[in-house]
C-alpha cells in the first residue's frame, strides 16, 4: 500500500463496516509495535460525524505516540472521503 507510510514505516490500514454495532473502524498496525494484531483503529458511527469517532487502543499495547495517532485519524478521514 503505497501512502501508508509513517516515519518510513510502513502502516497497515484495514478498513470494515462491522454492521453488528453500525459502525465503520479503520485498524491500524504499526510494525515498530509488537503486539499481536491490530494496535489501534478509529471507529465512526455510522451516518454519525466526525465528532462521534473514538480511538480504540489495543489494551495489549503500551502506548501510542500522538504523532502517529494524529497521522491515523487524518488517513482513516481521507480514506473515509474517498
Amino acid at each position: 500500500m503505497t501512502g501508508n507510510i509513517f516515519q518510513g514505516r510502513q502502516i497497515e490500514i484495514v478498513e470494515f463496516d462491522d454492521l453488528s454495532v453500525d459502525q465503520w473502524a479503520f485498524e491500524f498496525t504499526d510494525p515498530a509495535i509488537s503486539a499481536f494484531g491490530s494496535h489501534f483503529a478509529v471507529v465512526v458511527p455510522d451516518d454519525g460525524p466526525w465528532d462521534d469517532a473514538v480511538v480504540r487502543i489495543n489494551p495489549d499495547v503500551n502506548e501510542v505516540s500522538v504523532d502517529l495517532l494524529l497521522w491515523a485519524i487524518a488517513k482513516a478521514r481521507e480514506i473515509a472521503q474517498l
